[in-house]
């Protein structure tokens, strides 16, 4: 997990286990309590957005993090984010 998140995510875990790096995506596994998370960080590219669908099937919630401050791509953002939520399969998405 980054150095810049620990502080923050940090506090209450009993594991943080590195499961997978890759160049396109950094899948983490963090257990808090009686809760296992299973986090992926996939890439925002264009190219990459084609395929985020498959990272869906049984996933409980998304978590969309966005740059605030590139107001240029808050608008592809908001798209992205409609997007995702008009996927049949997206249950619940935090922006």
């Amino acid at each position: 997990m980054p150095q810049s998140f620990l502080p923050t995510v940090d506090r209450n875990l009993d594991e943080l286990v590195c499961v997978c790096e890759c160049v396109c995506l950094n899948v983490e596994e963090i257990n808090v309590k009686k809760t296992r998370f299973l986090v992926w960080d996939i890439g925002g590219q264009e190219t990459l957005r084609a395929s985020w669908n498959t990272y869906y099937c049984n996933t409980e919630i998304v978590i969309l993090v966005v740059d605030s401050t590139d107001r240029e791509r808050l608008t592809l953002t908001k798209d992205e984010l409609h997007r995702m939520l008009a996927h049949e399969v997206s249950s619940y998405v935090c922006a």
